[in-house]
């Protein structure tokens, strides 16, 4: 009974989406995400620091709920999402210089932030045709009978969909396949550094991506996706950061800066996208601490997102 019910939400799921035509699909299956939503717990709006932006968050209210549970739909027929109907639904800023990457054979890195709907990032890439991959915390024996369901549903069946941390000879060989790993720099866990932002604000982010890539070679690039509404999505890759900062493994803040500089702006843009996750990583100067550097390359994979997969 465990597997049967998941395998027939995976299967009725899926038969919708080829039996509907998307915008038909969402307005069939919005008032459920809504009634769901309605009984989650509501979190208190919170507001970005004065030194990035002043908006208002509120990222666990029941309009952010029925979204997340609308997009989640996504992750049933990943396979799906080249077609035409879909692959029309995001937009792409940047992937030519992925997809350079790839013919050239360079492994790349992407640091990402548990913002907007990121758990579909790996997923639209992989339909524009980027071999592409996710990093997430547990083990693989930990992941959930539908998760596992919908990790078989991929474009690629010859690789893998996610990595966890304990698979280190897995994920090196993958790097070195000229592949792309998507990385949270919002984990708690691991290695972390800290960005000023005044006198008063820091912005903690994890090392993990930027110790991979220095380790692997690979490109380090910020990226993010945008929900814009009604299953449409925008992906945007910012600049990559500089090879220079990545030739010291000692010295992380000049790469770290980097990435915040990158990343915060599109936080302060659109902080209604802004999980509690990314939040967390504002802290008042004096709070929380940043634990020093391992040598151990286990260390870097401490650091993988939260496996925060609907």
């Amino acid at each position: 009974m465990t597997k049967i019910i998941p395998l027939l939400r995976f299967k009725f799921i899926r038969l919708l989406e080829r039996i509907c035509r998307p915008d038909t699909l969402y307005r069939l299956l919005l008032p459920l995400a809504v009634l769901r939503a309605a009984f989650k717990k509501s979190t208190a709006p919170q507001r970005l620091p004065a030194p990035v932006g002043r908006g208002m968050v509120a990222p666990g209210n029941a309009k952010s709920q029925a979204g997340y549970r609308q997009n989640a739909v996504l992750t049933f027929f990943p396979d799906r999402l080249r077609n035409p109907a879909w692959l029309s639904r995001c937009s792409f800023s940047g992937i030519d210089r992925l997809q350079d990457c790839q013919r050239r054979g360079q492994p790349v890195i992407l640091a990402t932030a548990h913002f907007g709907p990121v758990f579909l990032l790996s997923r639209w890439l992989q339909a524009a045709g980027i071999r592409s991959a996710t990093l997430v915390s547990g083990r693989t024996d930990e992941r959930s009978y539908l998760n596992r369901l919908k990790d078989r549903a991929t474009l690629f069946p010859e690789i893998p969909r996610v990595f966890f941390p304990h698979q280190l000879r897995e994920l090196t060989k993958f790097l070195a396949a000229g592949n792309v790993l998507v990385i949270a720099i919002d984990s708690p866990r691991g290695n972390q550094i800290k960005v000023p932002l005044d006198a008063r604000h820091h912005f903690r982010l994890a090392t993990g991506p930027i110790r991979l890539a220095a380790r692997h070679g690979a490109r380090l690039f910020p990226c993010t996706i945008l929900d814009e509404g009604r299953w449409r999505f925008r992906f945007e890759l910012g600049h990559p950061v500089p090879a220079e900062f990545l030739s010291d493994p000692s010295d992380l803040a000049s790469a770290g800066n980097f990435l915040a500089s990158e990343l915060l702006p599109c936080f302060a843009a659109q902080p209604e996208q802004c999980s509690k996750m990314v939040l967390a990583c504002f802290e008042t100067a004096g709070t929380g601490s940043a634990p020093g550097i391992k040598p151990d390359e286990t260390a870097l994979l401490t650091s993988a997102p939260g496996n925060h997969e609907p």
